[in-house]
């Protein structure tokens, strides 16, 4: 009998503001990297309001991460002191290496006043953390999307084996074998993903699933056990972020947006940034 995974935990997305005024919901903190490693950080913005959105997201510094920002609606502005400037619109993501340096400011841009999207940090391996940064963007006829059995999905970071099928996403992070998948499901769907990453987890974003009887509804995160195939059921029409990869197994120390493996390191981050002497 092949193994199944089981839902271990489930967290709720609580409120939260951000950059210059930005409201939000944070799905998951930094403040527990070893239940969500090697991922650090899940935010969605959604509104139908553009005095919510504030200032966005103004210019300011990165090292140690990636970061990974899924529009669902609307734009999303990207500024860095590499000379990248770049927009994405419905649809797009866009990613990050901050690695040993990065300055860049994330403007949301509202399509007919609404705003739906969401930001993902991924951490750095140690020997990484000081590697060149990089940016990429992806418009939405760049993303893989596949159909299985009316299951409707889109491969935004990684690479999904289906059958005799692989969609895989133009970036790829081989350190953190990440996989970052939306999945669409209707009313009664049923799907069965086979994942070799050790963490396995989903944000259920619309609608509500359910894992050997255990629901997770829209607004809520769920980590599941770290063996076999992922089975889901939808109660509702649904739609769901799944998040995988292998855990780093190291230590994570964090102040703002930098982290780091060590305190000393941080202190040398923060020495670098206000004398001047960030990349």
């Amino acid at each position: 009998m092949k193994s199944v995974r089981t839902l271990e935990t489930v967290i709720t997305a609580v409120p939260a503001s951000d950059g210059a005024g930005v409201s939000l919901k944070r799905v998951m903190s930094s403040g527990c990297p070893k239940l969500m490693d090697p991922f650090l950080m899940l935010d969605e913005i959604s509104s139908n309001d553009p005095d919510a959105l504030g200032g966005g997201f103004p210019a300011h510094p990165h090292r140690g991460i990636e970061t990974i920002s899924y529009m669902l609606k609307g734009s999303f502005r990207h500024e860095d002191n590499l000379g990248n400037r770049r927009e994405i619109t419905s649809g797009g993501i866009q990613w990050m290496k901050s690695g040993k340096g990065i300055i860049h400011s994330e403007m949301p841009l509202p399509e007919q006043d609404t705003l739906h999207g969401f930001q993902i940090w991924l951490n750095q391996p140690a020997s990484k953390k000081m590697s060149q940064p990089e940016y990429r963007d992806l418009s939405q006829q760049d993303i893989p999307a596949f159909s299985l059995n009316k299951v409707h999905g889109r491969v935004l970071l990684g690479s999904l084996q289906l059958g005799n099928s692989n969609f895989q996403s133009p970036i790829v992070r081989a350190e953190q074998d990440a996989l970052l998948v939306d999945i669409s499901l209707n009313n009664k769907q049923r799907i069965s993903l086979p994942l070799n990453q050790k963490k396995v987890m989903i944000f259920v974003y619309q609608g509500k699933v359910t894992n050997s009887n255990r629901s997770i509804s829209a607004g809520e995160f769920g980590i599941f056990s770290d063996k076999g195939a992922l089975n889901l059921e939808s109660e509702e029409d649904s739609r769901f972020l799944i998040l995988a990869g292998q855990p780093l197994n190291e230590s994570v120390v964090q102040h703002g947006p930098f982290v780091m493996n060590t305190r000393e390191e941080i202190l040398q981050t923060i020495n670098d940034y206000q004398s001047g002497n960030f990349p």
